[in-house]
């Protein structure tokens, strides 16, 4: 591999390939002017659109059928659902039920972890307090 290969054709053809050059092209285009306007999911979807068309049609592979374009479109979506926070996108949809059947709401979660902290720095001052009566 010469020294100016990074990305090849092959490479830019596979899924890691594909995620490497959508981020890029989003990263170092998202602050112009015009683009910080469009939605950053919308905007990723578009260029996982582009890259994957372009890439089918360099490959010689494009058809124009239904399953292509609609593997075409789920492909984007995989795409755009990684790049995007794909885990924060989904957990923020859903509500997480831990075991005692309780909710915890957008957000509630960073509330519960400071109560856990709190109560940990209470038990470990009345622990000191302990030790030193006790000496």
């Amino acid at each position: 591999m010469e020294i100016t290969d990074f990305l090849t054709q092959n490479f830019l053809s596979s899924f890691t390939g594909t995620l490497v050059a959508v981020e890029l092209i989003v990263f170092t285009t998202k602050d112009f002017p015009l683009i910080k306007r469009i939605p950053t999911r919308l905007y990723t979807f578009s260029w996982a659109i582009i890259h994957l068309i372009i890439v089918k049609f360099t490959g010689g592979v494009m058809e124009l059928n239904v399953e292509c374009i609609y593997r075409l479109f789920i492909n984007a979506l995989v795409v755009t659902l990684i790049l995007c926070g794909g885990y924060d996108t989904i957990i923020q949809r859903l509500n997480v039920i831990i075991g005692n059947g309780e909710k915890i709401e957008k957000g509630s979660a960073k509330k519960t972890e400071k109560n856990n902290i709190v109560e940990n720095k209470d038990i470990k001052q009345i622990s000191d307090e302990n030790n030193i009566e006790s000496k």
